[in-house]
């Protein structure tokens, strides 16, 4: 579907879009019908799980209304929304994490303020020279954590972080303890929804394991995991999709080779 063509479609939980030049995020309508919004037009929608919108020269955050309302907020400017699942905003130069407030207000948050919302699903933030992640706490404070320290939250759903030069993907700890979890290192978490890493060199994505254990598992290894939610990996140079078993065996499909799978989640190369 272009940005000036609507499309009928009917049941789709969640849609991102994103452009260089200008910022264009695509809701998804309660019936049947799918438009395209720009940053600079609200558009009526219901019942959208969840927007992601970057732009490279500014971020742009597209939050979603409980009722019928999608409007754009840009970094400067705090919106009020409510109920929204996840939202996520990255920019090259700095890097700004748009926390969602469980009653009506999102606001912005940079790497070196502390915002103080609830409930959050999920917050991803990447950036080019460092990596950042921004864990969510379980009452009401967010705060920003350097790939080299720590913090104590509890109750993620979902984190990701990306790095150009290496690869460090923030596991999740069932209780309230954060680290960082380099490519080479395992550490010791339990129940993570989702974690995804990329690399422009090499691709390796990080498996979660049923119980505690969580591990890097490179394109060519098949790593041993149960009850994966979704993960993604991408390559600049080849295409690979990391599928996940319906047991316990996760292993890596090129893109030209079929891999034998049941009930994915989601994969995206």
């Amino acid at each position: 579907s272009s940005a000036s063509k609507s499309s009928y479609y009917s049941h789709i939980g969640a849609v991102a879009a994103t452009s260089v030049g200008s910022v264009r995020a695509f809701g998804v309508a309660n019936a049947t019908n799918i438009e395209a919004s720009s940053a600079s037009k609200s558009s009526y929608y219901s019942h959208i799980g969840a927007v992601a919108a970057t732009s490279v020269g500014s971020v742009r955050a597209f939050g979603v209304a409980n009722a019928t309302n999608i409007e754009a907020s840009s970094a400067s400017k705090s919106s009020y929304y409510s109920h929204i699942g996840a939202v996520a905003a990255t920019s090259v130069g700095s890097v700004r994490a748009f926390g969602v407030a469980n009653a009506t207000n999102i606001e912005a948050s940079s790497a070196s303020k502390s915002s103080y919302y609830s409930h959050i699903g999920a917050v991803a933030a990447t950036s080019v020279g460092s990596v950042r992640a921004f864990g969510v706490a379980n009452a009401t404070n967010i705060e920003a954590s350097s790939a080299s320290k720590s913090s104590y939250y509890s109750h993620i759903g979902a984190v990701a972080a990306t790095s150009v030069g290496s690869v460090r993907a923030f596991g999740v700890a069932n209780a309230t303890n954060i680290e960082v979890s380099s490519a080479s290192k395992s550490s010791y978490y339990s129940h993570i929804g989702a974690v995804a890493a990329t690399s422009v060199g090499s691709v390796r994505a990080f498996g979660v394991a049923n119980a505690t254990n969580i591990e890097a598992s490179s394109a060519s290894k098949s790593s041993y995991y149960s009850h994966i939610g979704a993960v993604a990996a991408t390559s600049v140079g080849s295409v690979r999709a990391f599928g996940v078993a319906n047991a316990t065996n996760i292993e890596a499909s090129s893109a030209s080779k079929s891999s034998y799978y049941s009930h994915i989640g989601a994969v995206a190369a």
